[in-house]
C-alpha cells in the first residue's frame, strides 16, 4: 500500500515536471515566433514580409538585385562588414566632394556672371552644387530602395545590400563634409544656418550609427530620395546668381522645385505606414541608439523641415530673392561693386 501511494506520488510529480517543461517549450516557441512573425502576437500588423534575421539571408549579396553591378561590379567584391572598407569609402567620399567644391569655385571665374560676385555668395553656390550631386546620388539610391524588392524589404531592421551599404558609407562622407564646410563658412562669414547644421548634425549622427551597428540601413536608403529637391535648389541659387530670376527657366524649375517638397511629404508617410507594417520588429530588435535617433530624425524632417523649407520655396517663387543674406530682389552686382 505505501509503495503504490509512493508511485502515485512519484508519476504526480513526473506529470507536474512534463506538463512545465510543456509550457516552458511552449513559452520559447511563442517568443521565436514573436521574432519571425510578430504577426502572430500583432495581428492589426502586416509584417509577413519580415524573415528571420538570425539566418544570413538578408545579408546576402544577390547580384541582380544591385545597382553597383551596372555601375562598377568590382564594387559588389568588397566586405562592407569591415571597418577598412568603411573607412576607406567615407573617406574617398569626402574627397570626392571636396573635389567637386573646389573645382566649382575655379569653373565660378570663368564665368563673368559668377566672377562679380563677392567670396561669401561664390562659397554658398558651390556648397549648393555639392548638394546637387549628392542629391542625384540620393534619387538613384532612394528609386532603387523604394521600387526594387531587396533584402531592405525582407527585413527593415538588419537587412543590408552592397548598394545600401555603399550608399551609407558614401552619405557619411558627404555629411562630414557639409557639417565642416557649414561650420567653417559660418564663422568666415558671421552667418549662423541653424536648421541646415541640426539637419546635417542628425544626418551625420543616423548614418554613422547605422554603419556603426550595420542596421537600419533599409530606412537609410529609402530616405536618400528626401535628396530629391537639392538638385533643382542648385540650379535655382545657380540662375539666381547669374541674374535670370526672371527668366521662363527659373520659373520651371522653382515650380518643380515646390513640388519636390510635396512628393518629399508623401514619402515620409510612407516611411511612416512601413513603421506601422513593421513595428513588431522594429521595437524588438533595432538598437535604442538607432531606434531614437530614426524617430528624433523623422518626426523633424515631416512636422517641421519639409513643411518650412517647402513654405519658403513656395514664397521665392513670387519673390525671387536669395534668403540666406536677402529680403530684396537679387543685387549681388551692386553689392560687389560697392565692395
Amino acid at each position: 500500500m505505501v509503495t503504490s501511494y509512493f508511485w502515485k506520488i512519484l508519476s504526480q510529480q513526473v506529470s507536474l515536471k512534463s506538463g512545465a517543461l510543456k509550457l516552458k517549450r511552449e513559452r520559447a516557441y511563442l517568443r521565436t515566433k514573436m521574432f519571425s512573425t510578430p504577426s502572430d502576437l500583432l495581428p492589426t500588423m502586416n509584417t509577413s514580409r519580415l524573415i528571420d534575421t538570425s539566418s544570413a539571408e538578408v545579408t546576402r549579396v544577390i547580384p541582380e538585385e544591385e545597382i553597383l553591378q551596372y555601375l562598377c561590379p568590382s564594387l559588389l567584391k568588397l566586405d562592407y562588414t569591415t571597418w577598412k572598407v568603411k573607412s576607406e569609402v567615407v573617406l574617398a567620399a569626402f574627397t570626392f566632394v571636396s573635389f567637386v567644391f573646389l573645382i566649382t569655385l575655379a569653373i565660378c571665374n570663368a564665368f563673368p556672371a559668377f566672377r562679380a560676385l563677392v567670396f561669401k555668395h561664390k562659397v554658398f553656390m558651390c556648397l549648393a552644387v555639392v548638394r546637387g550631386v549628392y542629391g542625384f546620388f540620393g534619387i538613384i539610391v532612394g528609386v532603387y530602395a523604394l521600387f526594387k524588392t531587396t533584402n531592405l524589404d525582407r527585413d527593415v531592421v538588419f537587412g543590408t545590400t552592397a548598394t545600401s551599404a555603399f550608399a551609407m558609407c558614401v552619405s557619411v562622407g558627404f555629411f562630414l563634409f557639409e557639417i565642416l564646410a557649414v561650420v567653417i563658412s559660418d564663422i568666415a562669414f558671421g552667418t549662423f544656418s541653424r536648421m541646415l547644421i541640426m539637419h546635417h548634425s542628425l544626418a551625420l549622427t543616423a548614418y554613422s550609427l547605422a554603419i556603426y551597428y550595420e542596421a537600419n540601413y533599409s530606412y537609410g536608403s529609402k530616405g536618400m530620395i528626401l535628396e530629391m529637391s537639392t538638385p533643382f535648389s542648385c540650379l535655382c541659387y545657380v540662375l539666381l546668381k547669374a541674374g535670370m530670376e526672371n527668366s521662363r527657366s527659373w520659373f520651371v524649375n522653382q515650380m518643380v522645385l515646390v513640388h519636390t517638397f510635396h512628393l518629399r511629404s508623401v514619402v515620409e508617410c510612407y516611411l511612416w505606414y512601413v513603421t506601422y507594417q513593421n513595428w513588431g520588429n522594429i521595437w524588438h530588435r533595432m538598437p535604442v541608439p538607432l531606434l531614437t535617433l530614426l524617430y528624433s530624425n523623422l518626426v523633424l524632417v515631416t512636422f517641421l523641415m519639409t513643411p518650412y523649407w517647402g513654405y519658403k520655396k513656395t514664397q521665392q517663387l513670387f519673390n525671387p530673392v536669395d534668403w540666406n543674406f536677402q529680403e530684396t530682389k537679387n543685387t549681388d552686382k551692386l553689392a560687389s561693386k560697392k565692395e
